[in-house]
């Protein structure tokens, strides 16, 4: 039982929380709920976050013998708590949840949609990248493979990278980058230093802002970004990156163009 486990309560010593209520021999849950519910909501927090982390280390142990110390478990509770709090202050921009169409950047920037298909069974991912100009039209696109992705979560960090790169290489000088990864765009509009395992990642990419005249990072729904959600897929099929330079699959032209505000269309 994980609330009575020696290696458990190891760890709720180690990152700071009081010992669990001793079970007795009736139904422990009610001790349970009772101490639970006196934590004040960090603690809370930190608990539920601690016994997530202990069962999943224990089905490491099980299934695949892996074996995680102690101390590097309770140092990731503490990295993952710190994550949590800080993503709890931050407010970035979200379109609402009743615009759920693609909508076009202002003046001179390009628009970068990014999105990605994880595969965990091999830990690669594709990352798919759509560009477009203030009027909708397609400037650039690409998948691009990578190998020795640990998690989704990485995957989604990953691709938002190889947007910039891409927008880099291209020579754009204002981009907006935007994506359905809210996580990953709260952190690069955080003013704190990320903590998190993507965290290489994420300065990386914030290292890149100085080549850029002007870059922003949004999030859009899912709905709002379907081309490169799109060609994340296709991109499976391709073993080596793809690259269009006004133009794209034509699946995804077709997408684009039905995106493309009514205002741009001919008749």
């Amino acid at each position: 039982m994980v609330f009575s486990c020696p290696i458990a309560l190891q760890i709720l010593a180690y990152v700071g929380l009081p010992s669990a209520p001793t079970i007795q021999n009736h139904d422990f849950s009610e001790d349970f709920i009772y101490w639970f519910i006196h934590l004040n909501k960090g603690q809370q927090l930190l608990l539920s976050i601690a016994y997530l982390s202990v069962w999943y280390a224990r089905n490491k142990l099980v299934h695949e013998g892996s074996v995680c110390s102690i101390t590097k478990s309770s140092t990731f509770i503490c990295a993952l708590f710190m994550e949590f709090e800080s993503l709890q202050t931050l407010t970035v921009p979200i379109k609402p949840t009743n615009e759920v169409k693609w909508t076009p950047p202002t003046g001179d920037m390009i628009k970068l949609n990014f999105d990605v298909s994880f595969n965990s069974s091999l830990h690669s991912s594709i990352s798919g990248v759509v560009g477009r100009d203030s009027q909708g039209l397609l400037m650039a696109a690409c998948t691009y493979p990578h190998t020795g992705i640990a998690d989704s979560f990485a995957a989604e960090a990953k691709v938002c990278e190889r947007a910039v790169i891409f927008a880099m290489d291209l020579g754009f000088r204002s981009v907006q980058v935007e994506g359905d990864s809210l996580s990953i765009i709260k952190k690069l509009n955080s003013p704190t230093s990320d903590k998190s395992e993507v965290s290489p990642i994420i300065r990386d990419i914030l290292s890149f802002k100085n080549s850029f005249d002007a870059i922003t990072f949004s999030f859009v729904g899912r709905s709002g970004n379907a081309s490169a959600h799109e060609l994340a897929k296709l991109g499976r099929q391709f073993v080596e990156a793809r690259y269009w330079i006004e133009e794209a699959p034509a699946l995804i032209e077709q997408l684009v163009l039905r995106e493309r505000p009514l205002t741009f269309h001919y008749l």
